[in-house]
């Protein structure tokens, strides 16, 4: 991708809004138009959750009727005949399960229409009215009932916890609220489905072991019953979510044992009151969470043998601590329950480090990468630029797209996987492999050849990406991946090309006015060329990069250096004195078998104050006509800004940063009005893609995006470019 003409992704979203707000149509008329579109799509959102009106509705009603909203019921003399519960169901009130559903027992307790109109309406939004109501329904009987006969069984065991609750009775519709939104998780997409399923089932389990309550008993029934009805559904865990799974159980240790130190706790395991945990150790275990919590979701190895060695001393604590509770007269003789609050926590908290210690086990081959992250099978890992001979043999033996050439710089790593004929240039910021351009493999072994770097890279803890991918990558990418489009290459074929025609006229006067200055058009070896000319090439590069405010940027984009390569073409535009005009690069694209079958534009630079203003149509004219001569297929004037209508919700992230990047870097390189002149040369576009896995990786890519192409650019100057923006 050129200087001039690179769409540094940023570059996209300003260009987009710029067309997208000239609608053509009166501002007054915009505005009359838009309430009533807003109605008619609030009132199709409404049509689509009849049942969730419904059940609102019911609540409401009820609400109004009893005087729930103003005070409590649980003072009022029909409570207990209308709840349900273990009471309720021993003396025979098994319609307790419908009236109790209606009923709120405290006025603050109507905060659970907000959590119903959310649950309820988003599963009845995604999977339907039926499915809606008999998940609620359903949800809540087995929620009610499951919970009556768990804390009946727990009591008739002797246990002090369902001592207590199996005299209570409770009311709401909580059950069947959590039922619902359990199924809406359940029927998202990867990853978010595992990550929501993952919240729910440790927000109830830790609900259940510290909080204890009959409600956290019926959140409990609900989630898992939903759980085991979906679980044919769900597929084995990726590597990143086996990370994720530990990474989330460790912090919601953690966040127990904080709110413990605050609260007073009470669970199947016993009571704590505030200040039974030592201060001292909530700071050391918030201290865990950020640095083995992080590790762990990066997959290190130094953090899951830490993990292990913390949950296995928990597990054996929490064991201890059982067996002092159920055997006190072997320890000191005491039988008051309530004395032993250190160790009910470390009883019910080693349960959940038990969890924990199993997963970390069975998912051991997650959390393999080292502190210092190599690639296995990366011969240059450490050394960015080794062995250059070996991927410029790939290249020119198995072809490539239009970035293929770039793999051959310098700034890269080069990942030699299992096939020799195979190669991945990247780069790695901010925990981010950044894949450069395709894979370069020839096209029946470019799924192959992903696949397995992207395996590699996330054992070793990185994040993966390709940027700029053309559509065979993007068919080609592993299941569960995604594509966005970030950028449009702009192709200009040359079988046959004429600058015949008025949409050639720009390029014709160009072409005669040079041909009457005197200015001519050569192609050149710049490491060839004479020291006297190098002179001038490198004081018009100086020149251009001097006046942009920023370094020089890097990644696609590529410097004098590159263009010293013999491999790659300048194109020269020099006046009679032998003055350089200015210059462009051309990097070779090869076919399979070492033919070239077009070339890529790279640098795009002309004399300040130069004496032929129209030496960039000139000279890319010129090399046009010259590579039809030698046969070329094609020529590419590299990435253009793509308009786009519309993106799915999680790539909001990275548009935002990317259209910071654009609005830090238009004001330097102009990407946005060098849009407009490449439409001089009739090109077609073809989509370029960014690759990735995870939505919720896409901040993290934009941030290693902005350092891959600024690699050399301090906080400060990154700082002042972005206050730029706003003004």
């Amino acid at each position: 991708m050129t200087d001039s003409t690179n769409t540094a992704p940023g570059a996209t979203s300003a260009a987009v809004k710029d067309t997208a707000s000239a609608s053509g149509r009166p501002a007054d008329e915009d505005a009359s138009t838009a309430a009533p579109s807003r109605g008619r799509r609030v009132l199709r959102l409404l049509a689509r959750v009849p049942f969730t009106i419904a059940l609102l509705a019911a609540l409401v009603v009820v609400g109004i009727l009893v005087g729930g909203f103003t005070a409590p019921i649980t003072d009022a003399d029909w409570y207990e005949t209308f709840a349900y519960g273990v009471p309720s169901f021993s003396d025979g009130r098994w319609w307790t399960v419908v009236t109790g559903t209606f009923l709120v027992a405290q006025p603050w307790g109507y905060l659970v229409l907000v959590l119903t109109a959310v649950g309820v309406g988003w599963l009845e939004f995604r999977r339907g009215t039926g499915q809606a109501a008999a998940y609620f329904f359903g949800g809540q009987a087995i929620a009610v009932i499951g919970s009556a006969i768990v804390i009946a069984g727990f009591a008739e065991m002797g246990s002090h916890w369902a001592e207590a609750l199996v005299v209570q009775v409770d009311v709401g519709p909580s059950g069947g609220v959590f039922a619902c939104i359990t199924a809406a998780a359940a029927s998202l997409g990867s990853p978010w489905r595992g990550r929501a399923l993952l919240v729910l089932t440790a927000f109830t389990l830790v609900s259940v072991l510290f909080l204890g309550s009959v409600a956290d008993v019926e959140h409990a029934m609900a989630v898992g019953t939903v759980l085991l009805v979906n679980a044919g559904s769900f597929s084995k865990p990726t590597l990143r979510e086996q990370r994720w799974v530990a990474f989330v159980m460790i912090v919601s240790l953690i966040v127990v044992q904080l709110i413990a130190s605050m609260v007073p706790t009470y669970g199947p395991f016993g009571m704590t009151q505030v200040g039974g945990t030592d201060v001292l150790d909530v700071v050391i275990d918030l201290l865990i969470v950020v640095v083995v919590a992080t590790g762990l979701r990066g997959g290190y190895r130094a953090a899951w043998v830490v993990s292990v060695i913390l949950a296995s001393f928990n597990v054996l604590a929490g064991a201890l601590a059982v067996f002092v509770i159920a055997h006190p007269e072997l320890v000191d003789g005491t039988t008051d329950y309530e004395d032993r609050e250190g160790l009910a926590f470390a009883a019910a908290s080693g349960f959940l480090w038990a969890v924990m210690l199993v997963w970390l086990v069975v998912c051991a081959r997650a959390f393999r990468a080292r502190l210092r992250r190599r690639l296995s099978g990366d011969r240059g890992a450490d050394r960015p630029g080794a062995r250059l001979d070996e991927v410029r043999h790939v290249v020119q033996t198995a072809g490539g797209g239009a970035l293929s050439w770039m793999a051959t710089w310098r700034d890269n790593r080069h990942y030699f996987g299992s096939d020799p004929d195979t190669v991945v240039a990247y780069q790695t910021h901010q925990g981010v492999a950044l894949v450069l351009g395709d894979p370069i493999a020839e096209p029946e072994k470019l799924g192959a050849t992903l696949t397995e770097f992207i395996d590699v890279a996330e054992r070793a803890g990185f994040v993966v990406c390709v940027f700029g991918a053309d559509g065979t990558a993007r068919d080609t990418m592993p299941e569960g991946w995604h594509a966005l489009q970030v950028a449009e290459d702009t192709i200009v074929d040359l079988p046959g090309l004429e600058f015949t025609g008025k949409k050639w006229g720009a390029v014709r006067t160009a072409l005669n006015r040079a041909e009457r200055d005197g200015v001519r058009f050569r192609f050149a070896s710049l490491a060839a060329e004479p020291r006297a000319l190098r002179a001038q090439i490198t004081e018009i590069s100086e020149q251009w990069v001097g006046d942009k405010g920023l370094p020089e940027m890097r990644f696609t984009l590529g410097s004098i250096d590159e263009a010293l390569d013999p491999a790659v073409r300048m194109a020269i535009a020099e006046s009679a004195d032998g003055t350089v005009q200015g210059f462009l690069s051309w990097l070779p694209v090869y076919g399979p078998g070492g033919r070239i079958r077009g070339w890529t534009l790279d640098l795009m630079r002309r004399r300040d104050g130069g004496g032929f203003p129209p030496v960039m149509e000139f000279l890319i004219g010129s090399s046009a006509l010259a590579f039809r001569d030698e046969g070329a297929e094609f020529l590419s004037l590299s990435g253009a800004p793509l308009a786009r209508s519309d993106s799915p919700d999680d790539e909001r992230q990275i548009e935002v940063i990317l259209d910071k990047l654009g609005g830090i870097l238009e004001p330097a390189y102009g990407f946005r009005s060098l849009h407009r002149f490449k439409q001089k040369f009739n090109p077609r576009g073809e989509p370029m893609y960014l690759l990735y896995r995870d939505g919720a990786d896409l901040a993290r890519i934009g941030v290693g995006l902005v350092r891959a192409y600024l690699p050399d650019a301090s906080v400060p100057q990154l700082v002042r470019a972005g206050l730029s923006i706003g003004k």
